[in-house]
Protein backbone atom coordinates (compact mmCIF):
# COMPACT_ATOMS: atom_id res chain seq x y z
CA UNK A 1 0.00 0.00 0.00
CA UNK A 2 1.08 3.54 -1.27
CA UNK A 3 1.74 5.96 1.78
CA UNK A 4 1.08 9.74 1.08
CA UNK A 5 -0.97 12.58 2.68
CA UNK A 6 -2.08 13.89 -0.25
CA UNK A 7 -5.42 15.39 -0.04
CA UNK A 8 -7.59 14.77 -2.97
CA UNK A 9 -10.84 16.38 -4.16
CA UNK A 10 -13.03 14.87 -6.04
CA UNK A 11 -15.82 16.57 -7.72
CA UNK A 12 -19.14 14.57 -8.90
CA UNK A 13 -22.76 14.83 -8.77
CA UNK A 14 -23.29 11.18 -8.40
CA UNK A 15 -22.73 9.92 -4.99
CA UNK A 16 -21.95 6.38 -6.20
CA UNK A 17 -19.03 7.72 -7.99
CA UNK A 18 -18.22 9.50 -4.81
CA UNK A 19 -17.79 6.33 -3.27
CA UNK A 20 -15.96 4.26 -5.68
CA UNK A 21 -13.27 6.66 -5.62
CA UNK A 22 -13.03 7.08 -2.46
CA UNK A 23 -13.06 2.80 -2.07
CA UNK A 24 -9.56 3.24 -4.86
CA UNK A 25 -8.00 6.27 -3.13
CA UNK A 26 -8.46 5.80 0.51
CA UNK A 27 -6.52 2.19 1.13
CA UNK A 28 -3.55 4.06 -1.14
CA UNK A 29 -3.43 6.54 1.95
CA UNK A 30 -4.96 9.50 0.14
CA UNK A 31 -7.55 12.07 2.21
CA UNK A 32 -10.01 12.14 0.00
CA UNK A 33 -12.85 15.24 0.21
CA UNK A 34 -16.28 15.90 -2.24
CA UNK A 35 -18.07 18.15 -3.36
CA UNK A 36 -21.27 17.23 -5.39
CA UNK A 37 -21.27 20.12 -7.84
CA UNK A 38 -19.68 22.92 -8.79
CA UNK A 39 -20.48 25.85 -6.76
CA UNK A 40 -19.43 23.42 -3.74
CA UNK A 41 -16.14 22.90 -4.79
CA UNK A 42 -14.89 26.62 -6.07
CA UNK A 43 -16.93 27.14 -2.19
CA UNK A 44 -13.93 24.77 -0.59
CA UNK A 45 -10.84 25.00 -2.18
CA UNK A 46 -9.14 28.15 -1.13
CA UNK A 47 -9.92 26.69 2.49
CA UNK A 48 -8.77 22.67 1.52
CA UNK A 49 -6.18 23.39 -1.02
CA UNK A 50 -6.14 20.04 -2.02
CA UNK A 51 -3.33 18.29 -3.98
CA UNK A 52 -4.78 17.30 -6.72
CA UNK A 53 -9.01 17.83 -8.08
CA UNK A 54 -10.64 14.68 -9.63
CA UNK A 55 -13.11 16.75 -12.02
CA UNK A 56 -16.24 15.34 -13.52
CA UNK A 57 -16.66 17.36 -16.68
CA UNK A 58 -20.97 16.84 -17.02
CA UNK A 59 -22.59 18.23 -14.18
CA UNK A 60 -25.60 20.46 -13.56
CA UNK A 61 -24.72 24.30 -13.35
CA UNK A 62 -21.43 24.93 -13.80
CA UNK A 63 -19.77 22.13 -16.23
CA UNK A 64 -16.09 20.58 -15.23
CA UNK A 65 -14.24 22.96 -17.99
CA UNK A 66 -15.74 26.31 -16.62
CA UNK A 67 -15.20 25.01 -12.74
CA UNK A 68 -11.89 24.49 -14.39
CA UNK A 69 -11.70 28.01 -15.83
CA UNK A 70 -12.70 29.59 -12.64
CA UNK A 71 -9.74 28.02 -10.36
CA UNK A 72 -7.29 29.24 -12.82
CA UNK A 73 -8.43 32.73 -12.86
CA UNK A 74 -8.44 32.54 -8.62
CA UNK A 75 -4.15 33.62 -8.90
CA UNK A 76 -4.37 33.45 -5.24
CA UNK A 77 -4.27 30.05 -5.24
CA UNK A 78 -1.41 27.43 -5.04
CA UNK A 79 -0.94 25.38 -8.80
CA UNK A 80 -3.73 22.73 -8.52
CA UNK A 81 -3.54 19.78 -10.82
CA UNK A 82 -6.74 18.97 -12.34
CA UNK A 83 -7.97 15.64 -13.74
CA UNK A 84 -11.09 15.46 -15.77
CA UNK A 85 -13.06 12.43 -15.07
CA UNK A 86 -15.79 11.90 -17.05
CA UNK A 87 -18.11 9.14 -19.32
CA UNK A 88 -18.46 11.39 -21.88
CA UNK A 89 -17.26 10.28 -25.20
CA UNK A 90 -14.21 12.51 -25.55
CA UNK A 91 -13.04 13.87 -28.46
CA UNK A 92 -10.24 15.66 -29.73
CA UNK A 93 -12.38 19.38 -29.27
CA UNK A 94 -13.49 18.68 -25.70
CA UNK A 95 -10.13 17.63 -24.95
CA UNK A 96 -8.23 20.73 -26.44
CA UNK A 97 -11.80 22.62 -24.42
CA UNK A 98 -10.34 20.75 -21.48
CA UNK A 99 -6.47 21.76 -21.82
CA UNK A 100 -7.58 25.62 -23.00
CA UNK A 101 -9.57 26.00 -19.50
CA UNK A 102 -6.61 25.27 -17.40
CA UNK A 103 -6.85 21.12 -17.02
CA UNK A 104 -3.87 18.90 -16.62
CA UNK A 105 -5.28 15.02 -17.67
CA UNK A 106 -7.91 12.91 -18.56
CA UNK A 107 -9.18 9.79 -17.07
CA UNK A 108 -12.10 7.98 -19.17
CA UNK A 109 -15.33 6.18 -16.79
CA UNK A 110 -15.05 3.39 -16.15
CA UNK A 111 -11.08 3.82 -15.51
CA UNK A 112 -9.02 0.84 -14.28
CA UNK A 113 -7.55 2.14 -11.04
CA UNK A 114 -4.06 1.64 -11.84
CA UNK A 115 -4.35 4.33 -14.70
CA UNK A 116 -6.01 6.83 -12.35
CA UNK A 117 -3.59 6.46 -9.75
CA UNK A 118 -0.71 6.36 -12.07
CA UNK A 119 -2.39 9.84 -13.38
CA UNK A 120 -2.29 10.80 -10.13
CA UNK A 121 0.93 10.99 -9.34
CA UNK A 122 2.44 11.92 -12.23
CA UNK A 123 0.51 15.19 -11.08
CA UNK A 124 1.60 15.08 -8.24
CA UNK A 125 5.16 15.04 -9.52
CA UNK A 126 4.14 18.25 -11.34
CA UNK A 127 2.41 19.97 -8.20
CA UNK A 128 6.00 18.82 -6.17
CA UNK A 129 8.17 21.05 -8.54
CA UNK A 130 6.31 23.62 -8.38
CA UNK A 131 5.81 23.80 -4.72
CA UNK A 132 9.79 23.47 -4.52
CA UNK A 133 10.51 26.17 -7.28
CA UNK A 134 7.80 28.67 -5.05
CA UNK A 135 9.00 27.85 -1.97
CA UNK A 136 12.91 28.44 -3.21
CA UNK A 137 11.23 31.95 -5.05
CA UNK A 138 9.52 33.27 -1.68
CA UNK A 139 12.58 32.44 -0.03
CA UNK A 140 14.87 34.34 -2.26
CA UNK A 141 12.56 37.47 -2.36
CA UNK A 142 14.04 37.30 1.38
CA UNK A 143 17.51 38.35 0.26
CA UNK A 144 17.11 39.68 -2.54
CA UNK A 145 15.35 43.45 -3.67
CA UNK A 146 11.41 43.37 -4.31
CA UNK A 147 12.24 45.16 -8.34
CA UNK A 148 15.42 42.81 -8.54
CA UNK A 149 12.60 39.53 -8.19
CA UNK A 150 10.22 41.74 -10.62
CA UNK A 151 13.46 41.75 -13.15
CA UNK A 152 13.98 38.12 -12.82
CA UNK A 153 10.11 37.22 -12.95
CA UNK A 154 10.06 39.65 -16.64
CA UNK A 155 13.26 37.51 -17.83
CA UNK A 156 11.89 34.08 -17.01
CA UNK A 157 8.13 35.21 -18.49
CA UNK A 158 10.12 35.99 -21.70
CA UNK A 159 9.77 39.17 -21.65
CA UNK A 160 12.70 41.83 -22.67
CA UNK A 161 14.22 43.57 -19.65
CA UNK A 162 14.66 47.44 -19.69
CA UNK A 163 18.45 48.23 -19.81
CA UNK A 164 17.39 51.01 -17.42
CA UNK A 165 15.11 54.21 -17.46
CA UNK A 166 14.99 57.64 -15.50
CA UNK A 167 12.88 58.39 -12.70
CA UNK A 168 11.79 60.57 -10.38
CA UNK A 169 11.97 58.78 -6.85
CA UNK A 170 11.87 59.59 -3.26
CA UNK A 171 15.23 57.58 -1.49
CA UNK A 172 15.17 56.92 2.59
CA UNK A 173 18.34 55.82 4.13
CA UNK A 174 17.86 54.68 7.54
CA UNK A 175 21.22 54.19 9.94
CA UNK A 176 22.26 53.29 13.81
CA UNK A 177 24.26 55.73 15.04
CA UNK A 178 27.10 54.90 17.00
CA UNK A 179 26.88 51.09 15.48
CA UNK A 180 30.46 50.85 14.37
CA UNK A 181 32.38 51.83 17.80
CA UNK A 182 30.01 50.22 20.01
CA UNK A 183 29.86 47.13 18.74
CA UNK A 184 33.60 46.85 18.59
CA UNK A 185 33.89 45.51 21.45
CA UNK A 186 30.51 43.69 22.10
CA UNK A 187 29.44 39.84 21.63
CA UNK A 188 28.38 38.92 17.68
CA UNK A 189 25.98 36.92 18.41
CA UNK A 190 24.29 39.88 20.52
CA UNK A 191 24.91 42.76 17.37
CA UNK A 192 23.61 39.98 15.34
CA UNK A 193 20.49 39.64 17.36
CA UNK A 194 19.51 42.86 17.94
CA UNK A 195 20.31 44.04 14.72
CA UNK A 196 17.81 41.24 13.34
CA UNK A 197 14.95 42.90 15.90
CA UNK A 198 15.55 46.32 14.62
CA UNK A 199 16.02 45.88 11.31
CA UNK A 200 12.89 43.60 11.07
CA UNK A 201 10.97 46.17 12.55
CA UNK A 202 11.90 48.87 10.31
CA UNK A 203 11.19 46.69 7.00
CA UNK A 204 7.69 45.98 8.54
CA UNK A 205 6.91 50.01 8.78
CA UNK A 206 9.01 50.69 5.75
CA UNK A 207 6.96 47.96 3.18
CA UNK A 208 3.56 49.11 5.22
CA UNK A 209 4.50 53.19 3.85
CA UNK A 210 4.18 51.32 0.47
CA UNK A 211 8.35 51.51 0.03
CA UNK A 212 10.64 49.05 -1.49
CA UNK A 213 13.78 47.67 0.59
CA UNK A 214 16.22 48.08 -2.33
CA UNK A 215 19.41 47.51 -0.03
CA UNK A 216 20.54 46.34 3.40
CA UNK A 217 23.69 46.67 4.23
CA UNK A 218 24.76 45.99 8.24
CA UNK A 219 23.19 48.76 10.08
CA UNK A 220 21.83 50.58 7.12
CA UNK A 221 18.57 50.94 5.04
CA UNK A 222 17.98 52.11 1.71
CA UNK A 223 14.64 52.39 0.20
CA UNK A 224 12.78 53.66 -2.36
CA UNK A 225 8.91 55.50 -3.01
CA UNK A 226 7.19 56.29 -6.02
CA UNK A 227 4.28 57.57 -7.05
CA UNK A 228 2.34 60.91 -6.32
CA UNK A 229 2.23 60.45 -2.63
CA UNK A 230 5.87 59.17 -2.49
CA UNK A 231 7.23 62.25 -0.61
CA UNK A 232 4.74 61.91 2.18
CA UNK A 233 5.32 57.92 2.42
CA UNK A 234 8.29 58.67 2.47
CA UNK A 235 8.53 61.09 5.58
CA UNK A 236 5.62 59.19 7.31
CA UNK A 237 7.76 56.11 7.11
CA UNK A 238 10.87 57.86 8.49
CA UNK A 239 8.34 59.32 11.87
CA UNK A 240 7.25 55.84 12.06
CA UNK A 241 10.32 54.15 12.42
CA UNK A 242 11.95 57.09 14.62
CA UNK A 243 8.54 56.47 17.22
CA UNK A 244 8.63 52.87 17.13
CA UNK A 245 12.55 52.43 17.64
CA UNK A 246 12.58 55.11 20.21
CA UNK A 247 9.98 53.23 22.24
CA UNK A 248 11.94 50.16 21.80
CA UNK A 249 14.65 52.23 23.33
CA UNK A 250 12.96 53.21 26.08
CA UNK A 251 12.52 49.31 27.32
CA UNK A 252 15.70 48.17 26.38
CA UNK A 253 19.33 49.05 28.07
CA UNK A 254 20.63 49.26 24.45
CA UNK A 255 21.59 52.77 23.64
CA UNK A 256 23.19 52.43 20.25
CA UNK A 257 19.78 51.39 18.13
CA UNK A 258 18.73 54.89 17.79
CA UNK A 259 18.51 55.24 13.91
CA UNK A 260 19.03 58.75 11.56
CA UNK A 261 17.48 58.92 8.65
CA UNK A 262 17.84 61.38 5.33
CA UNK A 263 15.56 61.68 2.80
CA UNK A 264 15.78 62.91 -0.84
CA UNK A 265 13.72 63.22 -3.75
CA UNK A 266 14.63 63.75 -7.68
CA UNK A 267 15.85 61.72 -10.81
CA UNK A 268 17.66 58.53 -10.73
CA UNK A 269 18.54 55.79 -13.37
CA UNK A 270 16.88 52.53 -12.44
CA UNK A 271 18.47 49.46 -14.16
CA UNK A 272 20.27 46.44 -13.52
CA UNK A 273 24.18 46.88 -12.95
CA UNK A 274 26.52 44.39 -12.36
CA UNK A 275 28.19 41.65 -14.85
CA UNK A 276 27.15 38.29 -16.77
CA UNK A 277 27.56 36.62 -13.63
CA UNK A 278 26.12 39.17 -10.81
CA UNK A 279 23.24 41.58 -11.32
CA UNK A 280 21.66 43.90 -8.97
CA UNK A 281 18.47 45.86 -10.18
CA UNK A 282 18.40 49.22 -8.29
CA UNK A 283 18.62 53.12 -8.18
CA UNK A 284 22.19 55.00 -8.93
CA UNK A 285 22.35 58.95 -8.88
CA UNK A 286 23.41 62.02 -7.58
CA UNK A 287 19.88 61.90 -5.61
CA UNK A 288 20.68 58.57 -3.91
CA UNK A 289 24.53 59.78 -2.63
CA UNK A 290 22.89 62.95 -1.62
CA UNK A 291 20.31 60.86 0.39
CA UNK A 292 23.02 58.82 1.96
CA UNK A 293 24.84 62.14 3.06
CA UNK A 294 21.57 63.15 4.89
CA UNK A 295 21.37 60.29 6.54
CA UNK A 296 24.81 60.32 8.09
CA UNK A 297 24.11 64.21 9.13
CA UNK A 298 21.01 63.09 11.01
CA UNK A 299 21.70 63.00 14.58
CA UNK A 300 20.02 59.81 16.53
CA UNK A 301 16.30 59.78 16.15
CA UNK A 302 16.76 62.59 13.45
CA UNK A 303 14.82 62.47 10.00
CA UNK A 304 16.45 65.00 7.77
CA UNK A 305 15.58 66.03 4.09
CA UNK A 306 16.10 68.16 1.06
CA UNK A 307 14.74 71.33 0.14
CA UNK A 308 13.71 69.93 -2.97
CA UNK A 309 11.92 67.11 -0.65
CA UNK A 310 10.51 70.15 1.12
CA UNK A 311 9.14 71.35 -1.73
CA UNK A 312 7.02 68.86 -2.77
CA UNK A 313 5.66 67.75 0.35
CA UNK A 314 1.38 67.61 0.24
CA UNK A 315 0.48 66.12 3.95
CA UNK A 316 -0.28 69.20 5.87
CA UNK A 317 0.26 67.44 9.08
CA UNK A 318 4.14 67.33 8.68
CA UNK A 319 6.19 69.44 10.52
CA UNK A 320 9.22 70.43 10.46
CA UNK A 321 11.88 72.83 10.55
CA UNK A 322 14.98 74.40 8.21
CA UNK A 323 18.04 73.53 9.84
CA UNK A 324 19.80 75.22 7.46
CA UNK A 325 22.38 75.05 4.35
CA UNK A 326 25.23 72.63 4.74
CA UNK A 327 28.35 71.75 2.71
CA UNK A 328 28.26 67.98 1.55
CA UNK A 329 31.88 66.09 0.28
CA UNK A 330 31.24 66.14 -3.11
CA UNK A 331 28.55 68.35 -3.86
CA UNK A 332 29.47 71.98 -5.47
CA UNK A 333 27.06 74.20 -3.39
CA UNK A 334 25.42 74.07 -0.02
CA UNK A 335 22.11 72.06 0.10
CA UNK A 336 18.75 73.19 2.41
CA UNK A 337 18.37 71.02 5.17
CA UNK A 338 14.96 70.67 7.01
CA UNK A 339 14.03 68.06 10.12
CA UNK A 340 10.93 66.55 11.22
CA UNK A 341 9.56 67.68 14.60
Amino acid sequence: MQTTSSKVLVVDDEPINIDLMEAVLVPEGFHVESAEDGAMALEMIPNTLPDVILLDVMMPGLDGYQVCAKIRENTALPYIPIIFVTAKHTTMSDMIQGFDAGGDDYVKKPFEPPELLSRMRAALRLKASLDRLARTKKELSRYVSLSTMEMVDNFASGESINPGESRDLTVLFSDIRGFTSISENADPKKVFEILNVYLSEQIDIIEGHHGVIDKLSGDEIMAVFEGPEMVDNALSCGKSIVDALKEKDQRLEEEWIGVGIGVNTGPVYVGAIGSETYKDYTVVGNTVNLAARLCGYAKKYQVVFSEYTMNTIREKTLTYQFEGEVSFKGLSRPIEVFKLL
